[in-house]
Parts: C-alpha cells; structure tokens; sequence
C-alpha cells in the first residue's frame, strides 16, 4: 500500500510538471512571434486603448460637475506599413448626451496622419494583436471644452473610415478634471520625476526656469482616463499600445548659434514691441551693451508724446528695471544686435505673439474647405510686386471667380520670421483682402507663381463680434462676459503636406506704434430728438491729441476757473468788444450740495465765485486751453432701440458713439450693441465692415464729465466707439443702438468735409 501511494504522488507531480511546461512553450512562442517595430527601452510606455466601430458606438460616462474639458487621442492601425509615403485619412463622429441619453451635439472631426517612422527618426508606436505587430500611425486628437459639457454626462464616439486600407482606429479617452491642491509646490514635488521632466521639457531653462503660475498652472488639473461603457470582449474591445517616448520631437542640428525663443531680437531696422495692459514694473535682461538699446512709451490714445526711458540698474549688471510702467505700447529698438528678456512684476516672462502660414509657391498652393455665404480674410506677405491668385470654386469644382491680387510688400520693420534654427529674418508687411462668398462657394484656392507667405481667416457675417474695450489696453476680467474674435483661422485641406514640406513659416508679431496723423475730416454731431426726446447737455472733457495745432477756442469749450484773474480777464474783454461780434462769457458752477448746477453769464453774476469753496467746481468759456466741451447727450432705455437712417444721404466714413451712464464708479461695464444694415460689396475689397458688435465697456475714470443737471449732474464716461464704414459698404441703410443699462450718449459723423448744418442744439449758443 505504502509503494502504491508513493507511485500516485510521482505520477501527479510528473503530471504538474508537464502542464506547467506545456503552458511555458506556449507562452514563449507566442511572445516570440510578436516581434516589435524596436526594441523596448526606458522611454517605453503602454497603454490601454479601446478599438472603434463604424456600427456601434462607444459610450463614455464623465461627472459633468467636475470635467472641464475632454481629449480624444486616436491612432489609425494597419496590418502592414504600405503607405508610408501619404497621409491617411479618417473621421470620428461624436456625439454629446446627457443623463437620458438625449442627443446635445453631433459634430464630426477628421483627421489626418501618417504611420510612426522607425526608431531614432521620429517616434515609434506598435500594438500587438493576434501574435502580429501592427503597424500604427502618429496620434492625433482633438478637444472639448467646457462649453461643450454643461448639460452633457456621457459622449458617444463611432468611426467614418475613410481610407480602404484601413484596418481600424483604437482611441484612449480623458477627462480634465480639477485637482483640488491646497499646497501648490508640495503637490508638484510629490508627481513622479519623469511627468515633471516632460511636463518641462518645453522650457529653455528646464525646471529651474518655472515661475510659480506655471507650477499652479501644472497641478490644478488632472487628466482622467475614462472607460467605455459595457462588458470587454462584449461591447467593446480592448488592446495595448506600446509607444516611445518622446511623441512627436522632431530635433535640429544647429550649424548657428540658436536664439533665445523667449527673448526679444531687435537690430537696426527690426524693431519689437511689448503692449502693456496693466500698470507695474517690468524686468529686462540683457547680454549686450545696455547704451545700445533704445527704449520708448507710446500713449495709444495719442493725449501724451511718446517717452524716451532709461532703464535702472540692478545688483546683477544683465538686469534693469522700468519702474511704473503704465498702460500703452513699450517700443524696444536698438543700434546692434541684441536678444532681450523681459518679466512682469510677478517675474513671469512676457512672450510675444506669433502667427503660422502657409508658404506658397509655384509648386504649391493652399486648398480650403469653406462654408458658402461666409466672409474670408486673406492675410498675405510678399515682395513687391508679387502676385497672388484667389478662386472659388462651387461644390461641383466649377470656377465661380478667379481674383489675381498684386502686393506692395513694404517692410514691416516689427514683425519678423522664425527660421528653424531660431534665427530671425525680417518680412515684409501683412496686407489684407476681403471677400463676402456666395451661398454657392465650397471651395477656395490660393496660389502665387512666387514666394509668398499666406493664411485664410473666416466668419460669418451675421455673426457678434463681441470686445471687452477700455480707455487704455487692459485684459478682460472674469465677469461673465465673453470675448469672441472678430476672424477665425482655417486650416487648410492639404495642411499635412505644407508640414511634410516644412512649408509652415512661424511669424514673430509686434504692434508698430500710431503714426501722428492730423485728420483733416470733421465730425457732425446729429439730432436724436425724434427718436429720443429726452436729451440734456453735459460738459465733457475732450483734451486734443498731443501733435493736434492749436485751433480757436469756441464758445462752447470751457476751462476749469482757479484764479480769479481769468474772470476779470473775460469781464474786461466783453467792455473793450462790440455786443454782437460774440456771445458773453459763461460761468457754469457745480456744487455737491443743493442746487447741483448752474450757469451765468459774467455780467450777470450775482457774487464772485468762491475759489476756496472744495464743494465747488467753476468753469468759464474764456482763455486757454479748454479742453472741456459742452456736448448734448441722448437718452437711451434698456430694452429701446435707436435706428439711425442712413438712406438718401451721404456715407460718413465713420459713426463715433461717445457713452455715459449716471451716477460714479459703476461696478458693472457698460453693455452696448451696434448693427450696421446695408448693402454690401460682394468683391475684393481692402477693408471689411463688421455688422454686428458688442461691446463691454469699462468706465473711463481718467475722463471727467458731468451732466448740466440741478439735481444730479455726476456722470461716468466710457471708451468712445468708431464704427468704421468702409469701401466695403456700397449703401448704408441704417445703424441700429441698444443698450443693456439707461445709457446717455452722444452720436458723431466724420465727413471728408462736414456738411454745414446750424447746431444751435447741440450747445444752446
């Protein structure tokens, strides 16, 4: 009995040792046959991806509550790399439902990518299935953003394949969601080394370079994969996807020294510019000799000359301050070559702008997809002379108009172009053309038989353009009103082979300051008394530009009273002049207390004004300067509307609405709309009309204006509106004012030459 069990204990093991075996041979043969693009490496990673159907779509579930924005990264998969030398084309169609599975939104998203190139060229991707490596091509995603989700819970994803070697589409799924860190700098230290060397890898000084908005910036949100709905293997199916690190850099080897990309380039010719929003200090560094640089403060208004600075050292002989600044355009030239920094008060580098086109020439030109009745803006830069071509073609391919435009290709003298190695170049000027399309448009070309830089902006023509405006530049706070750009960049049809061609030129944009130009056109106030019939006048200030000639004073200017003297001056001047050559001089007081306004003329006056009264403020029409006017404002209600009409008369070249609003320091801006009805140019023009505006207005506290009232004269002016009319605008039918608060305002014309017209009205003279 004893031999028999001990043969059952070795038949068993043998048995065991068998099966484990057999399981180990065929775990080995099949990771052997799944041989890879590359080897692995430490800059390996996995993930899992989730394969898509052009029959069932996959559902994925967010908290709506605590998701900002959501990612789709997708990967196109093929069975072998056959087609590395063109794009491949696909599309995902998306759709936004909320908790009942009602649809919100459908909208479609193609894509364009090639296959990942092998190892050591650009990156390398490979998922494997059934023992095979199949081949996978670059990612490519799209986002949507919080406005998109603020009703939906779920979003449904199904495949449009486009191409007929396609395979299939796996994509990976993220949620943006707020992390909720109490301590900033100790929640981004505790993150894994490798996501902080990636999450800076973009930075010139690496970690060290971090300002601690950017560290907020990194650990305030986090990106949350999410899972489709459904059973694996069932609903949906599963893989991994292997890819090296990292994604999509391409590296350069520089035969230059390279620039710095934060940094300012100015040399003789090539200046830059830095628009200041809010008053403060600002910080330069620099490498080179600081007697070399020229440095100047623009007033955008134009109410003061430009400034010459002269930075002020520091402990470290590369670093300089400008204590102070204020609002306006810093103009940075110098006399060689020099790379400036500059930081803000809070340390943070102030980056400049820059824009992407396309290069055009004979063997390439740029293919759009446009929707029909929209309006385009072609922004172009070339050398003088050079020309380019504009068609329109209609669904059907036909040829709806052909445009051949001639640039003048004066040089910019700010904006310059970014070579690959970082150097700079300097470009010639943007020039603008705009085109309203017809409904039957589809389809826009452009080309140039020369070298010219180009890139196409669209919009709707019914569309709001709505601006956050003050008297000086400023950035729009956070209160609920939301700026939406007057022109929208589109990609174009065949972007991937501008980029494979390294077509896509990266221009550096600077603001050039205003030129001091004296207007010679005037400006006619008009009568609203049919339309509004409450009116009042009021006493503004309106200083003149700092370049302005000195023009004569009218009687319907005023200066503040502070010496007696100017009285007495103006009682002599009207006994030494003849009654009817001119009107008397007029004191108009203001007082804080009882009767709030009055006004006499200086021979009627029944003391002398009290000077030393602070409750008091005097103005007289007599002397110089008088930079205050009295100006006749209209009423406007919320919920009234005000049609100017514009028909059988002649267009202005612009309608200036120059807003006030009763009572001081209101805490809300000023909401204000405008519409413009006419009919409009349907060819090229070179100026384009924006219909529809609105506008939020901050108030103007540096411009005082008071309302020539007995109760309450205090009133809060706002930022003036010019409504250009442009060539673009055949007739102008009528122009169209609301406002959302009671709102005064008075309304101007500018004429080449004003019209004569009494205005007995408008100043009550």
């Amino acid at each position: 009995m004893y031999w028999i069990k001990r043969i059952l204990q070795v038949l068993l093991i043998a048995l065991l040792l068998a099966a484990g075996y057999r399981v180990a041979l065929h775990l080995y043969v099949w990771l052997d046959s799944a041989e890879r693009i590359a080897a692995r490496s430490e800059e390996e990673t996995r993930s899992v991806v989730h394969w898509l159907s052009p029959d069932k779509p996959l559902i994925y579930t967010f908290p709506t509550s605590r998701t900002v924005a959501i990612r789709v990264l997708s990967n196109a998969i093929f069975a072998s790399q056959t087609v590395l030398d063109k794009p491949i084309n696909y599309a995902i169609e998306y759709r936004l439902l909320d908790s009942q599975d009602n649809e919100l939104e459908k909208h479609t998203y193609h894509h364009a990518s090639k296959l990942a190139l092998e190892e050591g060229e650009q990156q390398v991707k490979q998922l494997i299935e059934d023992r095979q490596a199949l081949a996978v091509t670059s990612g490519q995603s799209f986002y949507v953003d919080w406005q998109q989700l603020t009703q939906a819970s779920k979003i449904s994803l199904r495949l449009i394949p486009e191409e007929p070697s396609l395979r299939g589409v796996v994509v990976r799924i993220h949620g943006k969601t707020p992390t909720n860190a109490d301590d900033v700098t100790r929640t981004w230290l505790k993150l894994p080394q490798q996501w902080r060397e990636r999450m800076t890898s973009y930075h010139t000084l690496g970690d060290s370079g971090l300002q601690p908005q950017q560290i907020a910036n990194a650990v305030s949100y986090d990106w949350r994969k999410l899972a489709p709905q459904g059973i694996p293997g069932i609903d949906f199916d599963a893989d991994i996807l292997y890819e090296s690190l990292p994604y999509n850099v391409i590296t350069y080897d520089f035969s230059a020294e390279q620039f710095d990309l934060d940094g300012y380039y100015t040399r003789p010719g090539l200046a830059a510019s830095i628009r200041l929003s809010e008053a403060g200090d600002l910080n330069l560094q620099t490498q080179g000799d600081i007697k070399n640089l020229q440095l100047s403060w623009h007033d955008l208004t134009q109410q003061q000359a430009p400034q010459t600075l002269q930075p002020v050292t520091t402990d470290d002989p590369t670093r300089f301050l400008l204590p102070d600044m204020q609002p306006g355009l810093l103009v940075i030239r110098s006399h060689a070559e020099m790379t400036t920094t500059w930081r803000n008060e809070q340390d943070q580098v102030i980056a400049p702008l820059h824009s992407y086109y396309y290069h055009l020439n004979e063997a390439n030109q740029a293919e759009y997809t446009v929707q029909g009745g929209s309006d385009l803006q072609l922004d172009m830069r070339g050398a003088p002379g050079s020309s380019v071509q504009l068609s329109v073609y209609d669904a059907e391919q036909q040829l709806l108009r052909s445009e051949t435009l001639t640039l003048a290709g004066l040089n910019s003298g700010f904006d310059r172009l970014i070579t690959p190695e970082t150097r700079r170049e300097a470009i010639t000027d943007s020039e603008k053309r705009y085109l309203r399309l017809s409904r039957q448009a589809h389809r826009v070309t452009v080309s140039s038989t020369e070298p010219v830089a180009a890139k196409l902006q669209s919009r709707h023509g019914a569309m709001h353009h709505q601006n956050y405006v003050c008297a000086t530049l400023c950035d729009a706070p956070e209160n609920g009103f939301t700026e939406v750009g007057a022109w929208f960049s589109q990609s174009a049809d065949n972007e991937f082979h501008f980029i494979e061609q390294q077509l896509i030129l990266k221009v550096r944009l600077f603001s050039a300051p205003p030129p001091p130009e004296e207007k010679q056109s005037g400006y006619l106030s008009q009568a609203l008394f049919v339309s509004l019939p409450v009116s009042n006048t009021a006493l503004v200030y309106s200083p003149p530009k700092y370049f302005a000639l000195p023009q004569p004073a009218e009687p319907f200017q005023y200066t503040p009273l502070v010496d007696l003297a100017q009285l007495y001056d103006a009682q002599l001047s009207i006994q030494q002049t003849a009654p009817v050559s001119a009107p008397v001089p007029k004191v108009i007081t203001l007082s804080d207390t009882g009767i709030r306004y009055t006004e006499q003329e200086i021979d009627q006056l029944d003391k002398v004004p009290d000077l030393s009264d602070p409750s008091l403020q005097h103005f007289i029409n007599h002397g110089t300067p008088r930079d205050y006017w009295k100006v006749r404002l209209f009423q406007l209600q919320p919920g009234q509307t005000l049609s100017q009409n514009y028909r059988d008369r002649d267009k202005p070249m612009a309608i200036v609405i120059k807003p006030f609003v009763r009572g001081a320091h209101p805490a809300e801006p000023l909401i204000l709309t405008t519409q413009l009805d006419g009919q409009f140019s349907q060819v090229v023009t070179d100026e384009y009309s924006i219909a529809r505006k609105r506008y939020a207005l901050a108030p103007d506290l540096a411009q005082s204006a008071f309302l020539l009232h007995p109760k309450d004269p205090t009133l809060t002016a706002y930022p003036s509106i010019t409504l250009t009319i442009g060539t673009d605008i055949q007739r102008l039918n009528q122009l169209i004012v609301s406002a959302e608060q009671p709102l005064w305002f008075a309304l101007l014309e500018e004429y080449a030459t004003p019209p004569p017209q009494p205005q007995w009205w408008q100043h009550e003279f």
